[in-house]
């Protein structure tokens, strides 16, 4: 029975490691990144006139990733940027955004 119950989590680790690779989170590597073409930067109607580019979600993006495709880097702090994606996005925190949808990305070029 212990030799069974081995065998299954043996199998289990092996699928999920096998599932991460090959769809799950990791980001997919490229020797030249393909960007998407470069949409239109909108400014809000806010006080600080924060520029945003839409994006929608694709498995594995999260704030800060797509925010490093377009800009190369990360300039700002992250509070910062999280607070920014808030405004943008009427109070939606980023652990809340999910794949296919559209969200109002801040930019700081």
């Amino acid at each position: 029975m212990k030799r069974l119950i081995g065998f299954l989590c043996v199998c289990f680790i092996l699928f999920i490691v096998y599932f991460d690779v090959t769809t799950g989170t990791l980001p997919k590597s490229s020797s030249s990144p393909a960007k998407e073409p470069s949409q239109p930067v909108h400014q809000t109607a806010n006080k600080h006139k924060l520029q945003y580019v839409k994006k929608t979600m694709k498995p594995g993006d999260t704030l800060l990733s797509i925010i490093e495709q377009e800009e190369g880097s990360l300039k700002q702090p992250i509070e910062s940027i999280v607070r920014d994606f808030q405004e943008l996005n009427e109070g939606l925190k980023p652990e809340q955004m999910q794949i296919g949808k559209t969200y109002k990305i801040p930019s700081y070029k």
